[in-house]
């Protein structure tokens, strides 16, 4: 099965050179207990930075703009007789000659239309797809559809505690969207009831996926990765990262 945990693979690089606070390392070590994949991803990064490790280190050469004249000098000499007579060549007429005859044959004429036409196409498919994307309310993610959908567990916002499923789907109104200040993402609180500060989940949207944020007082269903973020002054459930969302009419 596919891991989805973005936010933590994308620090797997600053773990392996110790960068990061104890409670980050914490979380992903946590993680790696669960999820073989993300082991074998980190495995596979280990093994490349012991690789860069131990590659030798050079040293560039200094003062290199000598031997770079030099070689530029020998070959203004070699070609000097070369360019004198290209530029005969070209002061008799014979090159000109030879361009204008090739500008007014036919098969010059269809390859410039041929060209053209490629471009045009080019610009239409560009055009019908942006007009595509700004038809869409929620833009989820481009292999969305080829996601095994009953991987994704049904849950209800007031009893996600008692979920175990890695994988989640949930229902809810949006009460609010903002742009999280730690790390500019941005996320939004799925509720049962917009009257009611009750039971809720965070729902976060980061990179790479690319998600357009749902309106406030809209109901969606969300699929993402489910979570619960118990730092201090949190403690609260996550679908974290939200792979889709899917507006309800």
């Amino acid at each position: 099965m596919k891991c989805w945990r973005l936010d933590l693979q994308r620090s797997f690089s600053l773990y392996l050179n110790k960068e990061l606070a104890p409670d980050r390392i914490k979380r992903i070590e946590d993680h790696l207990l669960d999820c073989g994949m993300c082991r074998d991803q980190l495995t596979h990064l280990r093994t490349g930075h012991r690789l860069a490790a131990q590659m030798p280190r050079l040293t560039p050469a200094r003062d290199l703009w000598d031997a770079i004249e030099a070689a530029i000098d020998r070959e203004a000499m070699s070609g000097s007789r070369e360019r004198q007579t290209a530029t005969r060549t070209f002061l008799n007429g014979s090159l000109v000659a030879t361009w204008r005859k090739r500008l007014l044959s036919p098969a010059f004429a269809l390859g410039v239309v041929a060209i053209v036409m490629t471009v045009l196409l080019l610009v239409q498919s560009r055009s019908a797809n942006r007009y595509a994307s700004s038809e869409q309310e929620i833009g989820g993610l481009a292999s969305f559809e080829a996601i095994d959908r009953g991987e994704f567990h049904a849950v209800s916002i007031s009893n996600i505690e008692s979920n175990t499923k890695p994988h989640v789907v949930a229902e809810g109104y949006v009460s609010e969207v903002r742009v999280n200040d730690e790390d500019g993402d941005l996320s939004f609180k799925l509720v049962d009831n917009l009257q009611d500060g009750g039971p809720f989940i965070i729902c976060e949207i980061i990179d790479p996926i690319k998600l357009a944020p749902p309106a406030v007082g809209s109901r969606v269903r969300v699929y993402g990765v489910s979570r619960y973020d118990g730092q201090d002054n949190h403690n609260w459930y996550e679908v974290h990262p939200v792979l889709n969302i899917e507006v309800m009419r």
